[in-house]
């Protein structure tokens, strides 16, 4: 380990400075790009936040839909039941009106039968 810092010590102050030059090049390069990254790293919490906010409102319309639809269920489940309850009385009122229907019927043949000697 010394051997490598003596001569990265021998290679700084080689070629008259050179080293230093490019030692200094390099930490302010690496610098700016901590900075980029760090930069990049907010952008992509602030997406991330945008991300988040966009699911929840997204979230919550798709519970308002759910809601609409269940409530439109329950709707076609009462007309559904209202419907099969008028076609029960429309069967009833059939057997009504074809008893009456028979019952006059019947008189009308009373009637003629009566009516012929």
């Amino acid at each position: 380990m010394e051997r490598i810092a003596l001569e990265a010590a021998r290679l700084l102050f080689s070629d008259g400075g050179a080293g230093w030059i490019v030692a200094v090049l390099l930490g302010l390069a690496c610098l700016h790009l901590h900075r980029e990254t760090l930069r990049a790293q907010e952008a992509r919490i602030d997406d991330t936040g945008s991300v988040a906010t966009a699911l929840e409102r997204a979230s919550q319309s798709n519970a308002a839909v759910a809601a609409a639809l269940e409530s439109r269920t329950r709707v076609l489940e009462e007309l559904s039941r209202l419907a099969s309850e008028i076609a029960r009385g429309v069967d009833r009122n059939d057997e009504r009106a074809r008893d009456k229907f028979e019952e006059i019927l019947r008189r009308l043949s009373d009637v003629q039968h009566q009516g012929r000697p």
